[in-house]
C-alpha cells in the first residue's frame, strides 16, 4: 500500500510523537538506546528500537543497520510521508496498547480525512470549566463580518444529547471578546466564567432538564463590539465528538478577503494552523461542512 501525505499522515505523525514522548513505557524503550539525555525524541534510538524488532521477527535481516532506517523514521515523525507499513513497524515495536493502536489506524486511514472528520490535534488540552455531560448531535454555526472587517455576530444552531440523567445545563465557550451572549430558543442565560488560561464561556440554563439519551436543540447568539473585534479568523473548539458540523462564515459588503483558508488548530486561541487549506468564497460567504470534530479546533482563516 502507498504512503500517505496528506492531512492524515500529519495527524498520524503529531500523535504518534506525543504518544512516545509522554507514555512512560514508550519512552522508556527507545530512551535506554539513546546514545545521550535528551528531552526531545531521539530518532536514531527509535530506529534502533524498529530495527530491532524486525530483526527479531525476522522481517529484516540483520546486516541491516539501525540508520539505514533513521530516514524513514524521520519522516514518518516529521508528518513528510508515512506508509501502513511504518506505522505497523512502530505500533509492533513499541508493542503498543489497543487503544493507541486504533487511534493511530484511526488517524491515518479516515477518522482525520478532512472529508471524513477531524480528530485528536489538540496539543495541549486546556482544562474544562465543567465536566462535559452531553454529546453533540448536530451544529450549524454563523458568522458574519461587517463592513469595518470585524466580527458582528455568532449564531448557533445546537442539537445535544444528555450521556447521563439530569443534565440541566450547556455551557458554552465563546471568544473572550464577546460583549453579549443571547439565548433565542431552549434555555436562559445562567452564570458566567473565566478558566482553561484566557477561555471563556457561559451557562445555558436547558428549559427541561434532559435523562439520558434524551435530546433537545438550542439556538443562541454572541454578539460583538466592532471596535474590539477586528479578526482574521473564526475558530470552533471540541473536546467530545462533536456530529454533522457546518460553519459558515459571511463577508457583508463588497470587500471581501484576498484569500481564505479552512483550518486546523492545535489551540483554542494560540499558535498557526497545523493544517489548512485553501478554500473558496461563493456569494460572500465561506462554509464548511464535516462529519465530526474532536479533540480538534477548526475553522477559517482569511487575508485581505
Amino acid at each position: 500500500m502507498p504512503a500517505i501525505r496528506n492531512q492524515g499522515a500529519f495527524i498520524t505523525s503529531r500523535r504518534l510523537r506525543e504518544i512516545l514522548a509522554v507514555h512512560p513505557r514508550y519512552r522508556r524503550r527507545w530512551q535506554q538506546r539513546a546514545k545521550r539525555a535528551r528531552e526531545d525524541l531521539h530518532q536514531a534510538a527509535i530506529a534502533e528500537v524498529i530495527t530491532l524488532h524486525l530483526w527479531d521477527c525476522g522481517e529484516l535481516s540483520e546486516n541491516i543497520a539501525p540508520r539505514t532506517l533513521k530516514d524513514r523514521v524521520s519522516r514518518a515523525l516529521n508528518g513528510s510521508i508515512i506508509s501502513p507499513e511504518t506505522l505497523r513497524w512502530f505500533i509492533e515495536a513499541f508493542e503498543m496498547e489497543d487503544y493507541h493502536r486504533e487511534e493511530l489506524w484511526g488517524a491515518l486511514f479516515g477518522e482525520n480525512n478532512p472529508d471524513l472528520g477531524v480528530a485528536h490535534t489538540l496539543r495541549n488540552r486546556r482544562a474544562m470549566a465543567k465536566r462535559q455531560r452531553h454529546r453533540t448531535i448536530n451544529l450549524v454555526e454563523r458568522y458574519s463580518v461587517d463592513p469595518n472587517r470585524s466580527l458582528l455576530w455568532r449564531k448557533t444552531f445546537h442539537a445535544i444529547r444528555a450521556v447521563e440523567d439530569n443534565v440541566d445545563t450547556y455551557f458554552f465557550n465563546h471568544e473572550p471578546w464577546a460583549s453579549r451572549i443571547e439565548v433565542l430558543h431552549g434555555g436562559t442565560l445562567g452564570d458566567r466564567y473565566s478558566y482553561g488560561d484566557g477561555l471563556t464561556g457561559v451557562d445555558i440554563l436547558l428549559a427541561n432538564p434532559l435523562a439520558a439519551m434524551q435530546a433537545t436543540a438550542l439556538e443562541y447568539q454572541a454578539h460583538y463590539e466592532p471596535i474590539h473585534s477586528k479578526t482574521s479568523e473564526i475558530r470552533r473548539p471540541a473536546f467530545a465528538r462533536v456530529e454533522n458540523v457546518d460553519i459558515a462564515v459571511e463577508f457583508t459588503s463588497s470587500d471581501i478577503p484576498r484569500k481564505i483558508w479552512w483550518c486546523i488548530w492545535d489551540d483554542h486561541i494560540d499558535n498557526r494552523p497545523v493544517w489548512e487549506e485553501e478554500w473558496n468564497i461563493r456569494g460572500h460567504v465561506a462554509r464548511k461542512y464535516i462529519p465530526f470534530i474532536e479533540e480538534a479546533v477548526v475553522g477559517f482563516r482569511w487575508e485581505w
